[in-house]
């Protein structure tokens, strides 16, 4: 039984020994990424203050169920201070069987508003072979917010009064995040599906992805293209992906020049994304 109560141990997996692998034990989905591969498009920098020099490598993915939650576990390199990363995750849970709903963008947001309940506000986007039926935003040691295909705000973590009942974040020693998540609030139980997960970390900024620019500054990544507002090259360091080469591909396919927040022009996932199937274990 997983507690989200900042302690991993109830996380008893045997992590793969081979980086950008995965296995299944213990009931755990875990995906090991590879270390030092949070480089963006191929050469993203991280901003010059101390507290923003690193915390965005992703090192491990994990995902396990019960009757009644879906649990996931998400580890980065520890952050240069007390910043946490932001983290979002797509599941796409019909692509695996040819289906195609869902939604392409990884729910951006409304510029207008500029709200972290609107969106990730990252700039990404996937193939139409895995469009996503939710998608997942995870802030500071606490916070997340999950959304439907058509943008709308399902569940909100905040750690106030009106936050969704079961909807469950916490960290341990700031590199790792714990997130609970009822199984009615995202269709039922995965139990006998195959579901694809598309995973990427970048630092946050206010609950959304903090913007990577030109040149890195005290408190923006560099590596980007020159912009004014939001360009649409993707916020994101890492991804869960076959290998760095890909990675930095698939975030480096965005159309440079563009108009700000022109979803077509972001940069597109066609290969980066973990396959889970939860017919091969037993819930817990």
């Amino acid at each position: 039984k997983i507690s989200v109560d900042k302690s991993l141990r109830d996380w008893i997996g045997i992590l793969p020994e081979q980086e950008n692998t995965a296995t299944v034990s213990e009931g755990e989905y875990i995906w090991n990424d590879a270390a030092d591969d949070d480089t963006g498009d191929g050469d993203y920098t991280y901003p010059t203050d101390r507290a923003l020099k690193r915390g965005a490598d992703l090192r491990e993915f994990r995902v396990t169920y019960d009757k009644d939650n879906l649990y996931l576990m998400i580890k980065c390199d520890r952050p240069g201070d007390w910043w946490a990363p932001y983290r979002l995750v797509g599941i796409d849970q019909d692509g695996a069987k040819g289906g195609r709903g869902g939604t392409e963008v990884l729910i951006q947001g409304d510029m207008d508003e500029l709200s972290s309940d609107s969106g990730s506000f990252g700039e990404l986007r996937v193939s139409p072979e895995l469009a996503c039926e939710y998608v997942i935003g995870i802030s500071s040691t606490y916070k997340g917010r999950i959304w439907d295909a058509n943008g709308e705000l399902v569940a909100r973590r905040e750690g106030e009064a009106d936050d969704t009942p079961g909807f469950k974040v916490d960290d341990s020693n700031w590199f790792a995040v714990e997130v609970a998540i009822p199984l009615k609030l995202i269709g039922g139980s995965p139990e006998g599906q195959t579901w694809r997960f598309i995973v990427a970390t970048s630092q946050q900024d206010y609950d959304v992805a903090r913007e990577i620019e030109e040149a890195s500054s005290e408190w923006h990544g560099g590596g980007g293209e020159e912009s004014d507002l939001d360009g649409v090259d993707p916020d994101y360091y890492d991804l869960a992906s076959p290998d760095k080469e890909v990675q930095e591909k698939e975030l480096n396919s965005y159309r440079a020049g563009a108009d700000p927040g022109d979803t077509d022009a972001f940069a597109t996932i066609n290969e980066s994304y973990l396959i889970v199937n939860f017919g091969g274990y037993v819930p817990m």
